[in-house]
C-alpha cells in the first residue's frame, strides 16, 4: 500500500490502531468469565436421600467454614400405596419442603448400579420425580455418588450409616440418636456440598443436573 504523504500515513496508522483497540474491548467482553462462589455468602443446602417409600431430608446453613443444622426428617409413604401415590407425595413433600425453608441448593445422592432391575426402576423413578419438582421450583441441584459423600464426612467410602449419622452428629453439633439414618444421610450430603463450597470458592463442584 503506498501512501501520497505523512499525514495519509499517520492517518491510516491511527484508524488502524483505534479498530485494534475496539478488537480487543469485544474479546475482553465477549470472554467467559470464571465462576467463583463468594465462601463468606450464607447459603441454604437441602440434602435428599432418594427413595421411593421412605425419603431423608436434611438442611443445612454454611457461611464460610460455619455449619448449622436447620432441620431434617423423612417423607414416608404406606408400603400399601400404589407406586403413582407414592410418587405423587415424594413430590408434594418436596414442594412443601422448599417452600417452607426456601433453600438455595438441593444435593441428591447420584444413581448407583442395583442388582434387582426393579429396584433401580423404582429410584429412578422416585429421582425422577424429586429432579422435576426441583427443577420447577429454580433451585441448583448437585449429585454425589454415596461412597464420595462417606469420604467427605467420615473420612472412609465404606463407613456404615451408624457411622455417618456419628460424624454428622460431631459436624453438626446435634444429638442425631433419635434420627432416622435417612436423615441423616441426607444431612451428610448437605455437608458434602457444604465443604466443596468452602474450599477454592466452589471451583470444584459438580456440574449441575
Amino acid at each position: 500500500m503506498r501512501f501520497k504523504s505523512t499525514e495519509e500515513l499517520q492517518r491510516w496508522a491511527q484508524r488502524n490502531q483505534r479498530l485494534g483497540q475496539e478488537t480487543r474491548t469485544v474479546r475482553q467482553t465477549s470472554a467467559p468469565a470464571v465462576a467463583t462462589v463468594d465462601p463468606q455468602l450464607q447459603r441454604r443446602i437441602l440434602g435428599i436421600d432418594t427413595a421411593l417409600r421412605t425419603t431423608g431430608w436434611g438442611l443445612v446453613d454454611i457461611r464460610g467454614q460455619r455449619l448449622k443444622a436447620v432441620d431434617c426428617g423423612v417423607i414416608r409413604t404406606a408400603p400399601k400405596e400404589k407406586i403413582s401415590e407414592c410418587l405423587r407425595r415424594l413430590a408434594g413433600g418436596i414442594r412443601e419442603l422448599v417452600q417452607l425453608y426456601h433453600p438455595d441448593i438441593a444435593v441428591l445422592e447420584g444413581a448407583f448400579y442395583c442388582k434387582n432391575v426393579h429396584t433401580s426402576m423404582m429410584l429412578g423413578a422416585a429421582r425422577g420425580a424429586v429432579i422435576a419438582v426441583l427443577a420447577e421450583l429454580g433451585l441448583d441441584i448437585f449429585e454425589y455418588a454415596p461412597r464420595r459423600v462417606k469420604e467427605s464426612v467420615c473420612g472412609n467410602g465404606n463407613a456404615s450409616k451408624q457411622q455417618v449419622a456419628l460424624l454428622v452428629s460431631q459436624l453438626l453439633g446435634i444429638n442425631t440418636a433419635n434420627l432416622v439414618l435417612d436423615s441423616t444421610d441426607a444431612l451428610a450430603m448437605a455437608i458434602t456440598h457444604a465443604h466443596n463450597l468452602s474450599t477454592v470458592g466452589g471451583l470444584g463442584l459438580p456440574e449441575r443436573i
